[in-house]
Protein backbone atom coordinates (compact mmCIF):
# COMPACT_ATOMS: atom_id res chain seq x y z
CA UNK A 1 0.00 0.00 0.00
CA UNK A 2 2.62 2.52 1.02
CA UNK A 3 4.48 1.45 -2.34
CA UNK A 4 1.43 2.29 -4.22
CA UNK A 5 1.11 5.52 -2.40
CA UNK A 6 4.70 6.70 -3.33
CA UNK A 7 3.61 5.56 -6.99
CA UNK A 8 0.96 8.16 -7.02
CA UNK A 9 2.53 10.51 -5.52
CA UNK A 10 5.57 10.29 -8.27
CA UNK A 11 2.53 10.28 -10.74
CA UNK A 12 0.69 13.72 -9.86
CA UNK A 13 4.24 15.44 -9.16
CA UNK A 14 5.66 14.24 -12.68
CA UNK A 15 2.38 15.10 -14.52
CA UNK A 16 2.82 18.86 -14.01
CA UNK A 17 6.41 18.27 -16.00
CA UNK A 18 5.49 15.71 -19.16
CA UNK A 19 3.90 16.98 -22.00
CA UNK A 20 2.10 15.30 -24.13
CA UNK A 21 4.53 15.53 -26.63
CA UNK A 22 6.75 13.89 -24.40
CA UNK A 23 4.98 10.72 -24.66
CA UNK A 24 6.27 9.92 -28.00
CA UNK A 25 8.94 9.49 -30.61
CA UNK A 26 9.29 12.18 -32.93
CA UNK A 27 12.34 11.02 -34.83
CA UNK A 28 13.21 7.61 -35.93
CA UNK A 29 17.02 8.43 -35.22
CA UNK A 30 17.74 10.79 -32.41
CA UNK A 31 21.62 10.10 -32.19
CA UNK A 32 24.27 11.56 -34.98
CA UNK A 33 26.17 7.96 -34.92
CA UNK A 34 22.72 6.00 -35.11
CA UNK A 35 21.76 8.67 -38.11
CA UNK A 36 25.39 7.62 -39.93
CA UNK A 37 25.58 3.62 -39.03
CA UNK A 38 22.38 3.54 -40.64
CA UNK A 39 22.62 5.30 -43.74
CA UNK A 40 25.68 2.79 -44.66
CA UNK A 41 23.69 -0.10 -43.50
CA UNK A 42 20.93 1.27 -45.14
CA UNK A 43 21.52 -1.60 -48.54
CA UNK A 44 21.88 -4.10 -46.32
CA UNK A 45 19.05 -3.62 -44.43
CA UNK A 46 16.64 -3.67 -47.52
CA UNK A 47 18.07 -7.12 -49.00
CA UNK A 48 17.50 -8.19 -45.14
CA UNK A 49 14.03 -6.84 -45.84
CA UNK A 50 13.38 -8.70 -48.98
CA UNK A 51 14.46 -11.78 -47.67
CA UNK A 52 12.24 -11.52 -44.18
CA UNK A 53 9.07 -10.51 -46.44
CA UNK A 54 9.60 -13.64 -48.14
CA UNK A 55 9.92 -15.66 -44.79
CA UNK A 56 6.78 -13.75 -43.37
CA UNK A 57 4.45 -14.99 -45.77
CA UNK A 58 5.69 -18.73 -44.66
CA UNK A 59 5.33 -17.72 -41.25
CA UNK A 60 1.42 -16.19 -41.73
CA UNK A 61 1.29 -19.99 -43.71
CA UNK A 62 2.10 -21.54 -40.59
CA UNK A 63 -0.21 -19.64 -38.22
CA UNK A 64 -3.10 -20.21 -40.50
CA UNK A 65 -2.68 -24.17 -40.39
CA UNK A 66 -2.19 -24.63 -37.03
CA UNK A 67 -4.74 -24.09 -34.31
CA UNK A 68 -4.21 -20.98 -32.33
CA UNK A 69 -4.63 -22.83 -29.01
CA UNK A 70 -1.59 -25.46 -30.04
CA UNK A 71 1.62 -25.38 -28.20
CA UNK A 72 3.26 -26.34 -31.55
CA UNK A 73 1.88 -23.24 -32.75
CA UNK A 74 3.31 -21.06 -30.32
CA UNK A 75 7.25 -23.08 -30.12
CA UNK A 76 7.26 -22.17 -33.95
CA UNK A 77 5.80 -19.15 -34.65
CA UNK A 78 8.61 -17.89 -31.77
CA UNK A 79 10.97 -19.74 -33.93
CA UNK A 80 10.50 -18.06 -36.88
CA UNK A 81 9.57 -14.54 -35.38
CA UNK A 82 13.23 -14.93 -34.29
CA UNK A 83 14.41 -15.73 -38.04
CA UNK A 84 12.65 -12.91 -39.15
CA UNK A 85 14.19 -10.47 -36.41
CA UNK A 86 11.50 -9.92 -33.71
CA UNK A 87 12.98 -12.03 -30.49
CA UNK A 88 10.63 -12.33 -27.74
CA UNK A 89 11.53 -12.90 -23.94
CA UNK A 90 9.25 -14.10 -20.90
CA UNK A 91 9.31 -12.96 -18.02
CA UNK A 92 6.79 -13.52 -14.71
CA UNK A 93 3.43 -16.37 -14.82
CA UNK A 94 0.40 -16.19 -16.90
CA UNK A 95 -2.52 -16.58 -14.38
CA UNK A 96 -5.52 -18.52 -15.55
CA UNK A 97 -7.84 -17.26 -13.29
CA UNK A 98 -7.54 -14.00 -15.13
CA UNK A 99 -9.62 -13.45 -18.12
CA UNK A 100 -8.49 -10.38 -19.41
CA UNK A 101 -5.28 -9.07 -20.04
CA UNK A 102 -4.02 -5.26 -19.77
CA UNK A 103 -1.18 -4.26 -21.19
CA UNK A 104 0.56 -1.16 -22.55
CA UNK A 105 1.19 -0.40 -25.93
CA UNK A 106 4.98 0.42 -27.77
CA UNK A 107 4.86 -0.93 -31.07
CA UNK A 108 2.46 -2.25 -33.62
CA UNK A 109 3.56 -6.13 -32.56
CA UNK A 110 2.73 -5.93 -29.13
CA UNK A 111 0.02 -8.36 -29.58
CA UNK A 112 1.77 -10.82 -31.86
CA UNK A 113 4.60 -11.24 -28.74
CA UNK A 114 2.26 -11.62 -25.91
CA UNK A 115 -0.25 -13.88 -28.62
CA UNK A 116 3.10 -16.37 -29.11
CA UNK A 117 3.17 -16.58 -25.68
CA UNK A 118 -0.64 -16.84 -24.59
CA UNK A 119 -3.03 -17.34 -27.24
CA UNK A 120 -5.47 -14.54 -26.78
CA UNK A 121 -7.86 -12.26 -28.66
CA UNK A 122 -7.86 -8.94 -29.20
CA UNK A 123 -10.95 -6.58 -30.58
CA UNK A 124 -10.74 -5.32 -33.95
CA UNK A 125 -11.43 -1.74 -34.56
CA UNK A 126 -10.66 -2.19 -38.22
CA UNK A 127 -12.76 -3.59 -41.37
CA UNK A 128 -10.26 -6.22 -41.79
CA UNK A 129 -11.26 -9.87 -43.93
CA UNK A 130 -12.34 -12.67 -41.41
CA UNK A 131 -8.67 -14.71 -42.74
CA UNK A 132 -7.08 -12.33 -41.47
CA UNK A 133 -8.87 -11.75 -38.03
CA UNK A 134 -8.87 -15.38 -37.31
CA UNK A 135 -4.86 -16.06 -38.04
CA UNK A 136 -3.41 -12.89 -35.78
CA UNK A 137 -6.20 -13.71 -33.07
CA UNK A 138 -8.65 -10.26 -33.79
CA UNK A 139 -12.16 -11.03 -32.94
CA UNK A 140 -15.24 -8.38 -33.55
CA UNK A 141 -16.94 -7.08 -30.64
CA UNK A 142 -18.92 -4.42 -32.14
CA UNK A 143 -16.04 -1.78 -31.34
CA UNK A 144 -17.13 -0.24 -34.76
CA UNK A 145 -20.74 0.96 -33.50
CA UNK A 146 -19.79 2.16 -30.38
CA UNK A 147 -18.49 1.55 -26.38
CA UNK A 148 -21.68 -0.42 -24.99
CA UNK A 149 -21.53 -3.08 -27.99
CA UNK A 150 -17.81 -3.58 -27.35
CA UNK A 151 -18.47 -4.16 -23.48
CA UNK A 152 -21.67 -6.31 -23.94
CA UNK A 153 -19.99 -8.52 -27.09
CA UNK A 154 -16.86 -8.73 -24.74
CA UNK A 155 -18.64 -9.48 -21.41
CA UNK A 156 -20.73 -12.72 -24.01
CA UNK A 157 -17.40 -13.94 -25.09
CA UNK A 158 -15.87 -14.19 -21.89
CA UNK A 159 -18.99 -16.40 -20.27
CA UNK A 160 -17.72 -19.12 -22.42
CA UNK A 161 -15.84 -21.29 -20.67
CA UNK A 162 -13.86 -22.67 -23.74
CA UNK A 163 -12.80 -18.75 -24.83
CA UNK A 164 -9.33 -17.75 -25.00
CA UNK A 165 -8.46 -14.61 -22.99
CA UNK A 166 -8.90 -10.91 -23.95
CA UNK A 167 -5.87 -8.89 -24.73
CA UNK A 168 -6.58 -5.20 -23.74
CA UNK A 169 -4.61 -1.71 -24.84
CA UNK A 170 -6.14 0.65 -22.54
CA UNK A 171 -4.09 3.37 -23.63
CA UNK A 172 -5.54 2.62 -27.34
CA UNK A 173 -2.48 4.39 -28.72
CA UNK A 174 1.13 3.71 -29.19
CA UNK A 175 3.78 5.41 -27.27
CA UNK A 176 7.29 5.51 -26.22
CA UNK A 177 6.87 4.10 -22.82
CA UNK A 178 9.62 5.57 -21.87
CA UNK A 179 7.99 8.51 -20.05
CA UNK A 180 4.19 7.50 -18.68
CA UNK A 181 1.13 6.13 -19.75
CA UNK A 182 -1.98 7.64 -21.42
CA UNK A 183 -4.77 7.77 -19.21
CA UNK A 184 -6.24 4.26 -19.44
CA UNK A 185 -9.82 3.51 -20.80
CA UNK A 186 -12.42 1.81 -18.07
CA UNK A 187 -14.28 -0.19 -21.32
CA UNK A 188 -11.78 -3.75 -20.50
CA UNK A 189 -12.01 -3.46 -16.73
CA UNK A 190 -15.94 -2.86 -17.00
CA UNK A 191 -15.95 -6.64 -18.53
CA UNK A 192 -14.16 -8.22 -15.51
CA UNK A 193 -13.22 -7.41 -12.00
CA UNK A 194 -10.01 -9.78 -12.19
CA UNK A 195 -7.17 -8.62 -14.61
CA UNK A 196 -3.63 -9.55 -15.09
CA UNK A 197 -1.16 -6.44 -16.03
CA UNK A 198 1.45 -6.64 -18.84
CA UNK A 199 4.32 -4.71 -19.02
CA UNK A 200 6.13 -5.19 -22.32
CA UNK A 201 9.10 -3.29 -23.22
CA UNK A 202 11.18 -2.99 -26.63
CA UNK A 203 14.69 -2.23 -27.20
CA UNK A 204 17.39 -2.74 -29.80
CA UNK A 205 20.71 -2.59 -29.72
CA UNK A 206 23.35 -0.01 -30.39
CA UNK A 207 23.87 1.11 -33.35
CA UNK A 208 20.52 0.61 -34.48
CA UNK A 209 18.48 2.21 -31.86
CA UNK A 210 16.31 3.48 -34.07
CA UNK A 211 12.77 4.47 -32.63
CA UNK A 212 10.27 1.55 -32.55
CA UNK A 213 7.40 4.14 -34.15
CA UNK A 214 7.04 7.68 -34.30
CA UNK A 215 3.72 9.59 -33.47
CA UNK A 216 1.91 9.87 -36.93
CA UNK A 217 3.69 6.92 -38.58
CA UNK A 218 2.11 4.23 -40.37
CA UNK A 219 2.10 0.71 -39.15
CA UNK A 220 4.06 -0.48 -42.48
CA UNK A 221 6.57 2.12 -41.98
CA UNK A 222 7.09 0.49 -38.51
CA UNK A 223 6.85 -2.92 -39.83
CA UNK A 224 10.08 -2.36 -42.42
CA UNK A 225 12.21 -1.61 -39.88
CA UNK A 226 11.11 -4.60 -37.98
CA UNK A 227 12.34 -6.61 -40.45
CA UNK A 228 15.09 -4.51 -41.96
CA UNK A 229 17.21 -4.02 -38.55
CA UNK A 230 18.82 -7.36 -37.36
CA UNK A 231 16.61 -7.64 -34.41
CA UNK A 232 14.63 -6.22 -32.10
CA UNK A 233 13.29 -7.55 -28.75
CA UNK A 234 10.08 -7.52 -27.59
CA UNK A 235 10.07 -8.47 -23.51
CA UNK A 236 6.92 -9.79 -22.14
CA UNK A 237 6.14 -9.73 -18.02
CA UNK A 238 3.43 -11.26 -16.62
CA UNK A 239 2.35 -9.21 -13.62
CA UNK A 240 0.58 -10.63 -10.61
CA UNK A 241 -3.52 -10.34 -10.97
CA UNK A 242 -5.58 -7.40 -9.57
CA UNK A 243 -9.25 -8.14 -8.74
CA UNK A 244 -11.59 -4.87 -8.27
CA UNK A 245 -12.47 -4.41 -4.39
CA UNK A 246 -15.60 -4.39 -2.84
CA UNK A 247 -15.65 0.11 -2.22
CA UNK A 248 -13.79 0.92 -5.36
CA UNK A 249 -15.01 2.56 -7.96
CA UNK A 250 -14.61 1.93 -11.94
CA UNK A 251 -12.10 4.69 -12.21
CA UNK A 252 -10.11 3.53 -8.87
CA UNK A 253 -9.80 0.07 -10.10
CA UNK A 254 -8.40 1.82 -13.70
CA UNK A 255 -6.47 3.82 -11.80
CA UNK A 256 -4.58 1.01 -9.79
CA UNK A 257 -3.90 -1.33 -12.55
CA UNK A 258 -2.03 1.53 -14.83
CA UNK A 259 -0.21 2.92 -11.27
CA UNK A 260 0.88 -0.66 -10.71
CA UNK A 261 1.74 -0.97 -14.62
CA UNK A 262 3.65 2.14 -14.74
CA UNK A 263 5.65 1.60 -11.32
CA UNK A 264 7.01 -1.93 -13.53
CA UNK A 265 8.01 -0.02 -16.00
CA UNK A 266 9.47 2.95 -14.07
CA UNK A 267 7.28 5.61 -15.42
CA UNK A 268 4.04 7.70 -14.09
CA UNK A 269 0.86 7.79 -15.50
CA UNK A 270 -0.11 10.76 -17.33
CA UNK A 271 -3.25 12.67 -17.33
CA UNK A 272 -3.58 13.09 -21.01
CA UNK A 273 -5.92 10.73 -23.08
CA UNK A 274 -6.54 9.16 -26.15
CA UNK A 275 -8.12 12.31 -27.27
CA UNK A 276 -5.12 14.16 -26.62
CA UNK A 277 -3.06 11.89 -27.92
CA UNK A 278 -4.92 12.09 -31.26
CA UNK A 279 -4.74 16.19 -31.45
CA UNK A 280 -1.33 15.73 -30.97
CA UNK A 281 -0.97 13.43 -33.86
CA UNK A 282 -2.94 16.21 -36.09
CA UNK A 283 -1.10 18.98 -34.76
CA UNK A 284 2.19 17.32 -35.33
CA UNK A 285 1.11 16.59 -39.15
CA UNK A 286 -0.32 20.50 -39.34
CA UNK A 287 3.41 21.61 -38.40
CA UNK A 288 4.92 19.15 -40.40
CA UNK A 289 2.68 20.71 -43.91
CA UNK A 290 3.27 24.13 -43.12
CA UNK A 291 6.93 23.60 -42.82
CA UNK A 292 7.08 22.09 -46.47
CA UNK A 293 5.08 24.94 -47.21
CA UNK A 294 7.27 27.37 -46.08
CA UNK A 295 10.00 25.80 -47.20
CA UNK A 296 8.51 25.94 -50.77
CA UNK A 297 7.94 29.67 -50.35
CA UNK A 298 11.64 30.37 -50.10
CA UNK A 299 12.32 28.86 -53.21
CA UNK A 300 13.89 30.89 -55.53
CA UNK A 301 10.65 32.43 -58.00
CA UNK A 302 10.86 31.80 -61.30
CA UNK A 303 12.65 34.69 -63.89
CA UNK A 304 10.24 37.06 -65.06
CA UNK A 305 9.90 36.94 -68.78
CA UNK A 306 7.66 39.98 -70.09
CA UNK A 307 6.44 43.82 -68.66
CA UNK A 308 3.10 42.29 -67.58
CA UNK A 309 4.51 40.31 -65.46
CA UNK A 310 7.25 42.40 -63.84
CA UNK A 311 4.41 44.57 -63.22
CA UNK A 312 2.11 42.13 -61.39
CA UNK A 313 4.94 41.49 -59.28
CA UNK A 314 5.75 45.32 -58.44
CA UNK A 315 2.21 46.08 -57.72
CA UNK A 316 2.52 42.78 -54.94
CA UNK A 317 5.80 43.89 -53.35
CA UNK A 318 4.70 47.49 -53.27
CA UNK A 319 1.74 46.08 -51.01
CA UNK A 320 4.29 44.48 -48.24
CA UNK A 321 6.80 47.46 -48.58
CA UNK A 322 4.78 50.64 -48.95
CA UNK A 323 7.83 52.75 -48.25
CA UNK A 324 9.39 51.94 -51.62
CA UNK A 325 8.58 54.08 -54.62
CA UNK A 326 7.04 51.61 -57.38
CA UNK A 327 9.04 53.44 -59.99
CA UNK A 328 11.98 52.22 -58.29
CA UNK A 329 10.85 48.27 -57.69
CA UNK A 330 9.85 48.03 -61.26
CA UNK A 331 13.55 49.42 -62.23
CA UNK A 332 15.71 46.80 -59.94
CA UNK A 333 13.18 44.18 -61.05
CA UNK A 334 14.28 44.87 -65.05
CA UNK A 335 17.83 44.40 -63.58
CA UNK A 336 16.62 41.14 -61.39
CA UNK A 337 13.80 39.67 -63.30
CA UNK A 338 13.57 38.21 -59.76
CA UNK A 339 10.80 38.57 -57.42
CA UNK A 340 12.81 36.95 -54.53
CA UNK A 341 16.17 38.81 -55.52
CA UNK A 342 14.47 42.35 -55.47
CA UNK A 343 12.77 41.25 -52.43
CA UNK A 344 16.07 40.60 -50.58
CA UNK A 345 17.77 44.28 -52.11
CA UNK A 346 15.09 46.08 -50.64
CA UNK A 347 15.19 43.93 -47.13
CA UNK A 348 18.73 45.05 -47.01
CA UNK A 349 18.86 48.24 -47.59
CA UNK A 350 20.47 47.71 -51.22
CA UNK A 351 17.53 49.93 -52.98
CA UNK A 352 17.87 53.33 -50.99
CA UNK A 353 14.96 55.41 -52.61
CA UNK A 354 14.60 59.28 -52.37
CA UNK A 355 11.24 61.28 -51.71
CA UNK A 356 11.71 62.69 -54.67
CA UNK A 357 12.66 59.41 -57.05
CA UNK A 358 10.62 59.35 -60.01
CA UNK A 359 10.36 62.94 -60.68
CA UNK A 360 10.79 64.14 -64.92
CA UNK A 361 12.80 66.58 -66.27
CA UNK A 362 12.56 67.60 -69.82
CA UNK A 363 11.88 65.34 -72.65
CA UNK A 364 15.32 64.05 -73.95
CA UNK A 365 15.74 64.95 -77.77
CA UNK A 366 17.13 61.19 -78.22
CA UNK A 367 14.00 59.02 -78.89
CA UNK A 368 15.54 55.74 -77.85
CA UNK A 369 15.02 56.88 -74.25
CA UNK A 370 10.89 57.98 -74.65
CA UNK A 371 9.93 54.53 -73.62
CA UNK A 372 11.83 55.16 -70.36
CA UNK A 373 10.83 58.43 -69.74
CA UNK A 374 6.98 57.26 -70.38
CA UNK A 375 7.48 53.93 -68.10
CA UNK A 376 8.73 56.45 -65.31
CA UNK A 377 5.83 59.25 -65.98
CA UNK A 378 3.57 55.81 -65.73
CA UNK A 379 4.75 54.44 -62.36
CA UNK A 380 4.74 58.19 -60.71
CA UNK A 381 0.90 58.55 -61.96
CA UNK A 382 0.55 55.51 -60.45
CA UNK A 383 2.25 56.01 -57.28
CA UNK A 384 0.51 59.38 -56.83
CA UNK A 385 -2.95 58.13 -57.14
CA UNK A 386 -2.69 55.34 -54.82
CA UNK A 387 -1.29 57.91 -52.36
CA UNK A 388 -4.02 59.75 -53.00
CA UNK A 389 -6.80 56.61 -52.39
CA UNK A 390 -4.92 55.81 -49.04
CA UNK A 391 -5.35 59.02 -47.71
CA UNK A 392 -8.87 59.55 -48.46
CA UNK A 393 -9.05 55.70 -47.40
CA UNK A 394 -7.52 56.89 -44.33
Amino acid sequence: MASLEAASAATSSSNEEVRIEDLFHHKRNEDVITKLFTAVYAPFGFIIFLIRVFLGFHTFLVACLLRKSAALRMHALRMMCSILGIVVEKTGERDETARVLCANHVSVLDHLAIDILTPCLLPSVWDIPSVIRWCFGYVDLGATRGRDHLVNGAKQLLAKESAMPLLAFPEGIITSGEKALIKFNTWCFEVSSVVQPVSVRVWRPYPWKVAVSVLGATWWSDLFYFFALPFTVISVEYLPKMEKKDNESLEEFTQRVAETLAANLKISVSKFGISDASEAAKRLKTDRERAKRTVTKEKPSPRLQDGRQMDECAMRIKQSFPTFHLSAIRRDLEKTRNQTATVNNLKTGKLVVLPSDGQSGKVPLDSASWRGVFENRKWQMIESNRQKYMERDA
